[in-house]
């Protein structure tokens, strides 16, 4: 590790005008200006596959819907990151049922849609956790984002039926829905907002990773619900970071914990991480070189050279660096600047 202090909270590697002259500013505008880069197509494949799952069930194209569901769930295919295609599938019907903007005829035309494609194919599992997922995203077109103080009284009722509902739903569908590991998922976010409490959490947690113990989703889903801002805290998020290596070891080695703080990074603590969080550098930076063992792609290689940045350790980031082909993806960097800082800092003579 470097002897540079530990990065504060939204600081910067270098300030404006500090470590960076014109030409690495002006050069790393550049480099970000080059749209075509190389781990790019990990990104344009979850646009391509969520894009085409939402045109067909807007399309009623329920055959597809069925062969495209099957292929990702008995195959599990991954993309190149590593993420299951199945859960970019059941995105495109998430992405259906989020729009705040859409009024009471949109939301029957499309709970009626997908309760035709369950009469279609009643022994698949597909159609019901899609009906369930669109239930839960019309629950929290009612309540929002916001803070839960912000809610007004009149938007809490029907956010509460719609969640009994999905909850009810998927609890009487279990047999069949039970098959896709996707149900569980959306099970563990009913219970963070219905405010489950800790032991039924710990129940279905256990349920699910012992059925389906390599669906990253279900670690992602339970990190929801333990996040400081829901039911739990940074410390519970820890000691789950590391019960989700015990159940992946054997394929991932220590992939899931790289994978976990990742994704709590993206949720909860976003560039607070090692400010914020009990993430342990030497163990995530381990989880860092065993998901690159098996997935060696250009955008996990720049979300984890911005980790190692952030943590402060030199050689990590120059390693990391040195591996990034042609241009950095901008969605890896928190903005344009702090790649080009990263670089600096990681390259400079000391």
């Amino acid at each position: 590790m470097s002897a540079t202090p530990a990065i504060p909270a939204k600081r910067r590697i270098a300030r404006k005008g500090r470590c960076l002259g014109m030409y690495a500013l002006l050069l790393g505008l550049l480099i970000f200006g080059v749209s075509s880069a190389p781990g790019a197509g990990e990104l344009e494949d979850r646009k391509i596959i969520g894009t085409e799952v939402s045109n067909l069930f807007m399309q009623e194209q329920f055959g597809e819907l069925e062969r495209l569901a099957d292929q990702y769930r008995t195959t599990g295919e991954r993309t190149r990151s590593g993420l299951w295609k199945l859960t970019l599938f059941y995105s495109g019907i998430s992405d259906v049922a989020d729009s705040d903007n859409k009024g009471d005829r949109y939301w029957s035309t499309i709970e009626t849609r997908a309760l035709r494609w369950v009469e279609a194919y009643p022994a698949s599992p597909t159609p019901r956790i899609a009906y369930a997922l669109i239930l839960i995203g019309h629950a929290w077109k009612f309540r929002g984002s916001g803070r839960a103080k912000e809610v007004s009284p009149e938007d809490w009722k029907p956010f509460h039926e719609y969640m009994n509902k999905a909850r009810a739903y998927l609890l009487e569908h279990k047999d069949i829905a039970g098959s896709d590991p996707r149900w569980y998922e959306a099970m563990l976010t009913v219970a963070r907002a219905e405010n489950r409490d800790i032991k039924r959490f710990n129940e279905l947690v256990d349920e699910a990773t012992a059925r389906y113990p390599y669906f990253y989703q279900i670690y992602f889903g339970a990190i929801d619900y333990l996040a400081p801002k829901w039911h739990g805290s940074k410390e519970q998020i820890e000691a789950f970071a590391n019960f989700a290596v015990s159940k992946t070891a054997d394929q991932d080695g220590m992939g899931m914990y790289a994978r976990v703080y990742w994704y709590a990074a993206q949720t909860q603590f976003h560039d607070r991480l090692f400010t914020d969080s009990s993430v342990v550098w030497d163990r995530m930076k381990q989880g860092i070189a065993d998901v690159l063992r098996q997935y060696p792609d250009q955008w996990n290689i720049n979300n984890f050279a911005h980790f190692a940045c952030l943590a402060w350790d030199r050689d990590e980031t120059r390693e990391l660096m040195g591996r990034i082909e042609e241009a950095p993806i901008p969605r890896g960097w928190e903005d344009r600047e702090q790649y080009q800082q990263c670089r600096t800092w990681a390259f400079a003579e000391h």
